[in-house]
C-alpha cells in the first residue's frame, strides 16, 4: 500500500469537518509509524501547481468515491465548485495499491452523515496493522520452535516422525 498525502504547507487547513484533528506534524508522524509497519508514503505539495494540475490530480483522486459510493465533492468543495479546496485548504490522502495507476481511497470522505478524516483512518489503519504484527512475531516464534526440536531430533537420532505432527500432537495433548 502506497499512501500519498496531497496538500499545501503555504495554506492554514481550513476549519471545515473534513479537517478535524488535522496537525500537519501529527499525520507527517502517523505517516512515519505505518513507514516502520511496511507501508510507503509520499508528500505532494500542491504549493506550484497549476489549477490544471490540480484538477487532474482531483479527477484522479475521486474515482474511488465513485466506485465506493461516498461523497466528496462537499468534503472538498461545494455543490457548484467540486473540488476548488483539494489539496489547498482540506488535504488528501490517496491510498494506492501496488501496481496501480489510480487510488483505491480518498479520505477525507462522507459516508453518509459522517465524515471519515485523514487522522481517523491512519489511526485505524496503524491500530490495525500493530495487532497483525504479534501475528509475524508468533511464526517466528513458531519457526524458532521447529529449529530447536531439529537440533534435539539430530541429538537423539531418527524418531520416524516430522516436527510439525510432533507439534500438532503436543498441542491436542
Amino acid at each position: 500500500m502506497i499512501l500519498k498525502l496531497i496538500h499545501d504547507p503555504k495554506v492554514l487547513p481550513s476549519s471545515v469537518r473534513a479537517n478535524n484533528g488535522f496537525d500537519l506534524s501529527e499525520i507527517k508522524g502517523l505517516l512515519r509509524q505505518l513507514e516502520k509497519l511496511g507501508l510507503s508514503w509520499e508528500a505532494i505539495e500542491t504549493s506550484t501547481f497549476s489549477e490544471e494540475e490540480l484538477l487532474k490530480l482531483y479527477l484522479e483522486a475521486i474515482r474511488p468515491a465513485i466506485y465506493k459510493k461516498y461523497q466528496v465533492r462537499q468534503v472538498f468543495g461545494s455543490k457548484r465548485n467540486a473540488g476548488y479546496m483539494f489539496g489547498r485548504s482540506v488535504p488528501a490522502l490517496a491510498v494506492y495499491e501496488p501496481d496501480k495507476q489510480f487510488p483505491s481511497d480518498i479520505y477525507p470522505h462522507r459516508m453518509g452523515n459522517r465524515i471519515v478524516t485523514i487522522k481517523a483512518f491512519l489511526k485505524g489503519l496503524l491500530k490495525k496493522l500493530e495487532r497483525a504484527q504479534p501475528a509475524g512475531e508468533r511464526q517466528e516464534d513458531k519457526r524458532a520452535l521447529i529449529e530447536r526440536m531439529d537440533r534435539i531430533r539430530k541429538k537423539i537420532g531418527r524418531i520416524g516422525v516430522p516436527v510439525a505432527e510432533l507439534i500438532r500432537e503436543g498441542r491436542r495433548r
